[in-house]
C-alpha cells in the first residue's frame, strides 16, 4: 500500500495513534505505581520514626546513654543494611546516636529539614554510608530538656526501584499482549470499514469493461449519494451520446438532398459556372462528411462502460476487405491474440481498421497483413495505461517522414489518381486520439507503409 492509499492512511493513522495511547497509558501506570510504592514505603519509615522518638521520650535524660531504641527490625541492627536511623543535635550537628546497622558511620542530614516546620515530616532522598540511595524521612523534635534534635530514619530507594521495575515488565508484557489484540482488532475494522469504497471500485471497473451498466445502490449512508450520482452520470453520458447521434444523423439527411440536387443540376450543364458548382458542391460533401465524423467521435469520446471484442469484428471486417482486395490481386492476412477488447464502440473500432486497411489496400502491390497484440503498459494505473496495438503493414511504394506528416492533415491527397477524398487518416487519427491513443506510420517490413493505431483495452 502506498501512502496516497486512503487505507494505507487510516490503517496507518489507526495504528500509530493506539501505539501512542499504549506507550502514553504504559508511562501512566507506571508513574502512578510508583508514586504509590513511594507512599507506602513513606508510611513504612513514618512508623519506624514514630517508635524511634517515642521510646527516645520514654528514656527521659538517660536517652543517649543506655543501650540504643530497638524499633523491633533486624534490619536496624545488621551492618550496612540500608536501613538506619540517626539522632542529631539540631543546635550543634553533633551525632547523639545511630543505629547499630550503621556500625559506628552516620548519615547526612537534608539541608532541607532545617527549614521544615517542628514536627512536620520530611520526605526526600539521601546517601547511605555504602554510596547506596536511600529513602529517607525526617523530623525535628524537642524532648523535656528544651532542646531540639533532628531524627532521620532511611530505608534502601532500590527496594521501590525493583517493585517499579517487576511492575513496568509486568505492564509492557499486558499491553504487548493488547496491543497485538488491538492491532487483530484494528486490520479488521480497517476491512470491513473499506469493504464498501473496494465493492465500489469492483462495480466500476465492471462498468468499464462492459460487464454492468450500472452501480448498485446498496451502499452505506455516507458512500449511497456518491453511487447515485455515478449512475446519474452514466445515464446522463449515455443520453447524451444518444442526442448526439440523433443531431449528426438529422444534420446528416438535410444536408444530403440539397447537395444531391446541386449536384445533379450542375451536371447537365457543362458551363463554367456549372464546372465550378460541381467543384464546390464535392469540396462541401468532404467538408460536411469530416465534421460530421468529427461530431461523431465527439459525442463517443471515453463512453463508460462501452466494451468490444476485437477478435469478431476484425474478421468480419477481413473477410469483407480480402473479398474486395481479390479484384486487384491483393491478399489480406490477419494475425490476432484471443481476448482482446477494446475499450470503446464497435462502430469505431470498424472505422478505424476499415479506413486503414482500404488505404492499405489502395497503395498495396500484392499483400496487406493485419497483426493485433497485446501493449505492455504505457504509464502506472489502471484503465486506459492498458493498450493493444493494431498493425497493418502492405508491401507498395511506402511514405517518406514528410510524406508521413503530410498524409495525417486534414484532405490531404499524395496522389491525386487515387480515388478517395483525402479525409481516411485524418478521421482515423483524430478518432485514436480521442479514445487517448496515438497512430504511428512507419516502414513496413513488406517494403511498404506500415501503419501502428495504439488502442485502449479493457
Amino acid at each position: 500500500m502506498r501512502l496516497k492509499s486512503l487505507s494505507a492512511r487510516l490503517l496507518l493513522t489507526s495504528l500509530g495513534w493506539s501505539a501512542f495511547a499504549l506507550v502514553v497509558i504504559g508511562i501512566v501506570l507506571t508513574s502512578a505505581f510508583r508514586q504509590s510504592v513511594e507512599k507506602r514505603f513513606d508510611e513504612t519509615l513514618n512508623v519506624y520514626l514514630s517508635i524511634l522518638i517515642g521510646q527516645l521520650a520514654e528514656m527521659s535524660e538517660r536517652r543517649f546513654v543506655d543501650v540504643p531504641p530497638d524499633l523491633g527490625d533486624p534490619r536496624f541492627v545488621l551492618p550496612f543494611s540500608g536501613w538506619y536511623w540517626v539522632v542529631v543535635d539540631a543546635s550543634t550537628g553533633n551525632v547523639m546516636q545511630t543505629s547499630e546497622s550503621l556500625a559506628g558511620d552516620t548519615i547526612e542530614v537534608p539541608t532541607a529539614l532545617a527549614d521544615t516546620a517542628p514536627g512536620l515530616l520530611l520526605q526526600t532522598y539521601g546517601q547511605g554510608p555504602t554510596g547506596d540511595r536511600l529513602r529517607l524521612v525526617a523530623r525535628r523534635v524537642a524532648f523535656e530538656d528544651g532542646q531540639w534534635y533532628n531524627v532521620l530514619v532511611g530505608g534502601l530507594a532500590a527496594t521501590i526501584a525493583e517493585d517499579t521495575a517487576r511492575f513496568t515488565q509486568r505492564v509492557v508484557l499486558f499491553l504487548g499482549v493488547f496491543a497485538i489484540i488491538l492491532v487483530g482488532v484494528t486490520f479488521i475494522q480497517w476491512r470491513i470499514s473499506l469493504r464498501p469504497l473496494r465493492q465500489l471500485g469492483s462495480e466500476l471497473q465492471a462498468i468499464h469493461e462492459g460487464r454492468a451498466r450500472h452501480v448498485s445502490t446498496r451502499y452505506p449512508l455516507e458512500i449511497a449519494p456518491v453511487a447515485e450520482a455515478l449512475n446519474q452520470l452514466i445515464d446522463s453520458n449515455h443520453a447524451t451520446l444518444s442526442r448526439a447521434r440523433q443531431h449528426v444523423g438529422n444534420l446528416a439527411h438535410a444536408l444530403k438532398t440539397p447537395l444531391s440536387v446541386l449536384v445533379n443540376d450542375a451536371g447537365q450543364e457543362s458551363t463554367t459556372l456549372a464546372r465550378s458548382v460541381r467543384e464546390q458542391t464535392q469540396i462541401m460533401q468532404n467538408q460536411v462528411r469530416y465534421y460530421l465524423e468529427r461530431a461523431q467521435m465527439a459525442a463517443k469520446e471515453r463512453v463508460i462502460g462501452t466494451v468490444t471484442n476485437v477478435s469478431p469484428v476484425l474478421e468480419r471486417l477481413t473477410r469483407a476487405m480480402a473479398r474486395l482486395a481479390e479484384r486487384s490481386g491483393i491478399t489480406v492476412h490477419l494475425d490476432i491474440v484471443d481476448q482482446v477488447r477494446f475499450a470503446g464502440e464497435q462502430q469505431d473500432l470498424e472505422e478505424i481498421v476499415g479506413n486503414l486497411v482500404d488505404n492499405a489496400i489502395k497503395w498495396a502491390a500484392s499483400e496487406v497483413v493485419i497483426e493485433v497484440e497485446l501493449a505492455p503498459l504505457r504509464a502506472p494505473g489502471p484503465g486506459t495505461s492498458r493498450f493493444f496495438n493494431i498493425t497493418i503493414d502492405d508491401d507498395g511504394i511506402g511514405l517518406s517522414e514528410e510524406e508521413a506528416v503530410a498524409v495525417l492533415s486534414r484532405g490531404k491527397r499524395l496522389d491525386e489518381s487515387k480515388p478517395g477524398s483525402g479525409l481516411g487518416l485524418s478521421i482515423v487519427s483524430e478518432l485514436v486520439e480521442l479514445y487517448g491513443g496515438s497512430l504511428e506510420l512507419k516502414t513496413s517490413p513488406l517494403g511498404g507503409l506500415r501503419v501502428i493505431a495504439h488502442l485502449p483495452r479493457a
